[in-house]
């Protein structure tokens, strides 16, 4: 939230809509530029949640800034596209300064989170998002109905697409919404029926892989290391779900 802001602000553009268009690398009015702008306000509520669940103190300082922050989003009550309003006008510094600060706090706070991931490599996610896509075209409705599938593609889809602007929307939201997508897998795997042990056997491995891409994303190697070797944490409880399914 507050690199994308701090890039508003400093964008010199002479109104809003082209600081917003500039930052977000779309533009103004199109489909693209209404699903950015709408993930920013995710950020936002995300960052939102995240103070909430700090200690009272911390807690109380920081929502004091949340209209503030909402309105940077927003703006209901300026024009867009007022050349009488530049986009450095959108926030004030010491906004902005409040909102680096909480960005700071959260991060220690929540360090080997989905919040503030230890971990930057994404292309081993990608590259199990780019697989269940392969599995879930291929599955039929006898094995898992058509609505559960494409509610799951459609987040998988989505997922993909935070990896790939993940420069924009920060690593924490890719790591987020692939808990998401995690639980969603959990869920279908429940819902299967009529599944060979060879599909089952695929879904399996393609189900572990991603988990370990995740928890290697917000923990590390390590911690994934150490979990696997212990038996315990969320690798043991994810492969316990994931042995329900019909064996190989």
């Amino acid at each position: 939230m507050y690199e994308i802001l701090s890039r508003v602000w400093g964008s010199g553009a002479p109104n809003f809509r082209d600081g917003w268009a500039v930052v977000l690398e779309a533009e103004w009015g199109s489909d693209e530029f209404a699903r950015r702008h709408a993930e920013v306000a995710g950020l936002l509520s995300e960052t939102i949640q995240q103070i909430l669940a700090l200690p009272e103190a911390q807690r109380v300082r920081y929502s004091r800034y949340f209209p503030q922050w909402w309105t940077a989003v927003v703006q209901p009550d300026l024009g867009w596209s007022d050349i009488g309003r530049p986009a450095r006008v959108l926030v004030a510094q010491e906004t902005l300064d409040h909102l680096a600060s909480a960005a700071d706090l959260l991060e220690t706070a929540m360090r080997g989170s989905s919040a503030a991931p230890s971990g930057s490599n994404l292309e081993e996610l990608a590259e199990s998002c780019r697989s269940w896509l392969e599995i879930l075209a291929e599955m039929p409705d006898s094995e898992l109905g058509s609505s559960v599938r494409n509610e799951i593609v459609a987040q998988i889809t989505h997922l993909l697409w935070l990896i790939e602007h993940a420069e924009l929307f920060g690593v924490a939201r890719v790591s987020r919404e692939a808990n998401v997508v995690v639980g969603s897998l959990t869920q279908a795997s429940t819902m299967l029926t009529g599944v060979d042990a060879q599909s089952g056997g695929r879904w399996k491995r393609a189900f572990l892989n991603l988990v370990a891409a995740s928890v290697v994303l917000t923990a590390g190697a390590t911690q994934l290391q150490t979990a696997i070797e212990a038996g315990s944490g969320v690798v043991k409880e994810i492969t316990q779900v994931v042995d329900g399914i019909t064996a190989e």
